[in-house]
């Protein structure tokens, strides 16, 4: 066992150990069925074959062509998920809250959050309570600010480059070019999206009125 865990990468490793704590914390114990029989090596093998990601530009294209097969969780406490961004169609349910969300145990579950442990947690509660398609944004909130929101259009060809400066304004991003340029603030993704202005200029403090003479 543990020249296999010598094989795993950070996120990987990481995702284990939020196993561990999820098992503590909130014991499997899907109703009817007593506890879950996947082992932990099962699980991390299925996360290290990428069948449990769905990767940031898929989920826009998922949501701008209207498909509702899939249920978007968001992980984040509801202050977090306020203060956004908030991916569209996404429901805010915290991984406290998960067993009584109504989940079906077939349905196609995605799940993301503003750290990986969060959700390698989260999916690894589901799986172990027999839910079969869950899955994880690859990247988390970071990711979608990353990738679909703001994306990085240096190096892409003509065409890529027009479809995600496109997907980018479909959400109210706008396309990046420049690896130092900075990423700012996604607007509430909940509201009328535009993208955000740029900074104003600094405004001089004002003078000092002179006293006496």
């Amino acid at each position: 066992m543990l020249k296999f865990i010598r094989t795993l990468s950070t996120n990987q490793r990481l995702a284990a150990l939020a196993l561990v704590l999820g098992v503590v914390a909130i014991p499997a114990t899907p109703a009817g069925s007593g506890r879950a029989t996947i082992s932990a090596r099962e699980m991390t093998w299925l996360m290290s074959r990428g069948a449990d990601r769905v990767d940031p530009r898929t989920l826009a294209d998922w949501i701008i062509q209207g498909r509702s097969d899939y249920r978007l969780i968001d992980l984040r406490d509801a202050a977090a998920f306020a203060a956004g961004p908030r991916i569209p169609t996404a429901e805010n349910i915290p991984v406290a809250a998960l067993e009584d969300a109504g989940l079906a145990p077939d349905e196609k579950i995605l799940l993301v959050a503003a750290d990986g442990a969060r959700a390698a947690q989260a999916w690894f509660l589901l799986t172990a309570q027999g839910y079969t398609g869950v899955a994880i944004v690859r990247g988390g909130i970071r990711g979608w600010t990353e990738d679909v929101l703001y994306p990085n259009v240096d190096g892409m060809s003509a065409a890529a480059r027009a479809r995600a400066e496109a997907v980018s304004a479909h959400f109210g991003g706008s396309a990046r070019m420049g690896g130092g340029a900075a990423i700012p603030l996604p607007p509430s993704l909940s509201q009328a999206a535009v993208p955000p202005p740029p900074p104003s200029a600094t405004k001089a403090a004002p003078r000092k009125k002179r006293e006496g003479c």
